[in-house]
């Protein structure tokens, strides 16, 4: 079942939120905004077009205008670019700050500047001066949000492209104390082989800092970033990969083992997808290379949205993606990330399966199994 909702801040949390803003006002006074030197690598596109599912003629209208509106946001953001700072601070979540300043590209969304520019910056006190970070360029690609498998692969990934474009050489900033293996994997992809990690709670002096710009928002971004970290981390497992299996099965990944996002009733779509050939699998079982590997393989992919979409990435160019949405949780970033490469969409509209008090992003979703079949028929 999805996870309780989210409890309401105490009175201390409370207390502090106040005091941050209020310190993080006066910072602004007294200081100037904390800038970097820009390099642009390549402009925002106006000529952009939104993708649209390939069963669009089945998709209710909530979701082609949301998936409208997100696109009217991100487009303005597909700049490709790089910053240069020197002489800052990077905490142990990717935040940049320099005396009284958070520098605003660092940070997921610009509103969480007031979180960290009040008392977090007196970490400023005690951060560390690493030796690796001193001499060499170092580079920094991730944030707050990027412990997360989605975040990493589709937003994370695409910056380290873009950063290798101007500093293939540099020491790169990982989260740790122990990265998982996705991440050690892809950075490596990358060709970057030089890497620290930050320690939870951690802040270290950078001298010379370059910070790759988020190319896109929401997990949608620059469609030819995204086709450069495929090809990499496809050309790293190429050893380990069977051209004889490529897109040959149907798989549905169940998140029945995850604490959230659960399909209510999956075990009639189940029975709905057996009838057409399709196998269960679970990721949570699996190496990330495995993962890869079993993408590779799918000529069907089903899924509902949830992190488990994430590895669209690694299909088959002409393969078909399906997702389960449901339309109080409206999000294309897999739609986006499926027209990047080549792979058709489609979307099965679903609907909330949690009480309502319950945080969108965690509920559960239910499913019509007679439109999971509507969906997938044409295709098998």
């Amino acid at each position: 079942m999805a996870t309780a909702p989210l409890p309401r801040p105490t009175l201390w949390q409370r207390s502090k939120r106040l005091v941050d803003r209020t310190l993080a006002g006066i910072g602004k006074t007294l200081s100037q905004p904390l800038v970097g030197e820009k390099t642009v690598i390549t402009p925002a596109s106006t000529q952009s077009v939104m993708p649209q599912p390939a069963n669009a003629a089945m998709v209710p209208p909530v979701f082609l205008q949301s998936f409208a509106d997100i696109f009217a946001e991100i487009r303005p953001n597909f700049e490709q670019a790089v910053y240069h700072l020197r002489h800052v601070s990077v905490a142990w979540h990717g935040s940049v700050v320099a005396g009284l300043r958070v520098f605003l590209p660092s940070l997921p969304q610009t509103w969480m500047e007031s979180e960290l520019a009040g008392t977090f910056l007196l970490r400023q006190l005690r951060r560390q001066v690493v030796p690796a970070l001193q001499a060499s360029p170092v580079g920094l690609a991730f944030d707050s949000w990027s412990g997360n498998y989605f975040h990493w692969i589709a937003e994370v990934l695409p910056r380290l492209a873009l950063l290798r474009k101007v500093q293939p050489d540099c020491v790169v900033l990982i989260p740790g104390p122990k990265p998982p293996e996705y991440v050690t994997h892809t950075v490596a992809a990358l060709g970057f082989r030089h890497t620290y990690a930050l320690a939870p709670g951690q802040l270290v002096q950078v001298p010379d800092l370059w910070v790759a710009a988020r190319p896109g928002r929401h997990g949608y971004m620059a469609p030819e970033l995204v086709r450069e970290v495929r090809e990499a981390v496809m050309t790293s497992v190429a050893s380990q990969l069977d051209p004889a299996r490529r897109a040959s099965r149907r798989l549905y990944v169940s998140r029945s083992r995850q604490s959230w996002r659960q399909l209510t009733n999956e075990t009639e779509v189940v029975a709905v997808l057996e009838r057409y050939g399709f196998e269960t699998i679970y990721f949570e079982d699996m190496t990330f290379v495995e993962q890869v590997r079993s993408m590779y393989e799918a000529s069907i992919f089903i899924g509902i949205h949830g992190a488990n979409m994430t590895n669209i990435l690694f299909m088959t160019p002409g393969s078909h993606a399906i997702e389960m949405m449901s339309n109080t949780y409206v999000n294309p970033s897999y739609l986006s990330m499926a027209d990047s490469i080549g792979v058709y969409y489609s979307l099965v509209p679903s609907t909330l399966g949690s009480p309502l008090e319950v945080e969108h992003n965690y509920a559960d979703i239910t499913a019509d199994s007679a439109l999971v079949e509507q969906v997938i028929r044409p295709l098998c």
